[in-house]
């Protein structure tokens, strides 16, 4: 029986990859099924990756602030989702959910270079509409399928030596407080800060202003590196590129990672750099969506991961790709997967590294490991970059297999090396150990939080757990099954 437990998961799994893949291929990597979506027909909400759903009692989509301002102020209970690509059960309401897809104008200052955008728009909407206007973020995160409100919610990062977090280029916030009443907060006011990296806590963020940089080209290379040098000249790496990543595959005795860097350029974009972007998402579904997979069932993973590192070794390595930066920075085509990630002090970064690459091999449990870089420059009050310079361990196994045990101890080493957590991806964190986790600026932001919603309406099972001292007015009503699990 568990054995068949096995085939049925992964048969799911690939099934869900293979669509998203056909969808992807067919529109020339012009479309995907990576977003939530509220289903009519069940009145059910649900996650980009089928994880979560909830039953709320109203699904709202308003196009305009003065309705947003209504139907907060005649809800019991209110949460509001972007595009449902996250990985636990934050945006979950058997109250009122409000979507604000529609809710998604932009004006462009050109001479001031600002973007000034209602948060319900897409990140790959607004970066196209900036690329138009001779404009750009200086730094993106890993994926652009997700709405300016949720990044915003969630302080994204990208990696990067002089930038890496879009909460760097806001410049204020328009806020809808649990009365509906609503205020415009610039950077230095509590509540500005506080609504980065809030999930959503300190009222709902309808509007924001952003500060961007003219357009830019990016180079980006891939090589397959020893982990010995990468670690090593780690310091050295990130003075010489403006943007690097890593890729580990945990679980297996492999002393070789991938490394991404991205340089700033002013050549024009490669001739096929289209073309050549969906070849190499193509590939990355095969390796992570397919073959880990499959080798972490079938008992393979060393061959598996060996015969993989080769094969990328063999195509991609030392290969070089100029981009418009919107395209480089982001990928669009991710295989059915969960994702747990913590925010390391960087001189302790190496040492939570190495122990949970020794867990992952203990376990035989194969998964990437993304690793990624961001200076002292967030301007969250918590989040997983707050307060200092931060590296990254994002854990992203195929939901093949089940990640319940292995997330649990992971998340307990993260915590040992002082790591901050991410609130979008899987957690089990409680309030006491946010508490412990960010200290003054825990007690700040909880003063911030109970000063915008004093009786809890923005509070459902997740957010009440994380802030200890609340409860949710309603429980949700979610799925629980095999799908349903640390994140809960």
């Amino acid at each position: 029986m568990k054995l068949l437990g096995r085939i049925l998961r992964i048969a799911r799994t690939w099934r869900i990859n293979t669509v998203n893949s056909l969808v992807f291929l067919l529109s020339g990597g012009a479309k995907l099924l990576h977003e939530g979506r509220f289903l009519e027909w069940r009145g059910t909400w649900v996650n980009w990756s089928r994880t979560f759903e909830c039953q709320p009692e109203y699904f709202k989509r308003p196009r305009t602030e003065e309705e947003i301002r209504n139907i907060v102020r005649s809800s019991e209970t209110v949460r509001v989702v972007g595009s449902g690509h996250g990985f636990n059960a934050s945006p979950l309401t058997s109250g009122t959910l409000i979507s604000l897809e529609d809710y998604k104008a932009v004006r462009i200052d050109k001479a001031k270079m600002r973007a000034y955008v209602q948060t319900g728009i897409r990140l790959r909407e607004l970066t196209q509409i900036l690329r138009e206007n001779g404009l750009a973020l200086p730094v993106q995160g890993s994926t652009d399928a997700q709405s300016i409100g949720g990044l915003i919610g969630t302080d994204v990062h990208g990696t990067g030596r002089d930038n890496g977090f879009l909460s760097e280029q806001l410049r204020s916030l328009r806020i809808v407080n649990a009365a509906g009443d609503v205020k415009t907060y610039r950077r230095g006011a509590p509540e500005f800060h506080a609504a980065i990296g809030g999930i959503g806590t300190c009222g709902i963020v309808t509007e924001a202003e952003l500060q961007c940089v003219p357009a830019f080209n990016l180079k980006k290379s891939t090589q397959v590196v020893d982990r010995a040098m990468a670690e090593g000249s780690i310091d050295l790496l990130l003075r010489q590129y403006n943007h690097l990543s890593f890729y580990y595959i945990g679980g297996v005795d492999i002393r070789k990672v991938l490394m991404n860097t991205w340089q700033h350029t002013q050549e024009p974009p490669s001739r096929l750099y289209r073309v050549l972007k969906v070849i190499q998402e193509l590939m990355d579904m095969l390796f992570m969506g397919y073959l880990l997979g499959l080798a972490r069932v079938l008992d393979f993973a060393q061959v598996f991961a060996k015969a993989g590192l080769f094969f990328l070794k063999l195509l991609m390595n030392g290969r070089s790709c100029v981009y418009p930066s919107q395209v480089g920075f982001s990928r669009s085509l991710y295989y059915h997967h969960d994702e747990i990630e913590y925010g390391i002090p960087y001189e302790k970064y190496k040492q939570c590294l190495q122990e949970i690459l020794e867990m992952l091999k203990r376990r035989r449990f194969v998964t990437v490991i993304e690793v990624r870089f961001t200076p002292d420059a967030s301007q969250a009050t918590i989040a997983p970059g707050a307060g200092r310079r931060t590296c990254y361990i994002n854990l992203v196994p195929s939901l093949s297999v089940d990640p319940t045990e292995v997330f649990a101890e992971a998340e307990r080493i993260f915590l040992t090396y002082g790591g901050q957590v991410h609130l979008g991806k899987a957690t089990r964190v409680t309030g006491e150990a946010m508490k412990k986790m960010y200290g003054l600026r825990w007690r700040e932001f909880r003063r911030v939080q109970q000063q915008q919603d004093p009786e809890g309406k923005f509070v459902n099972d997740f957010v009440a757990r994380i802030l200890a001292d609340h409860e949710a007015s309603r429980p949700v009503r979610q799925v629980e099954d095999e799908r349903t699990r640390i994140a809960s």
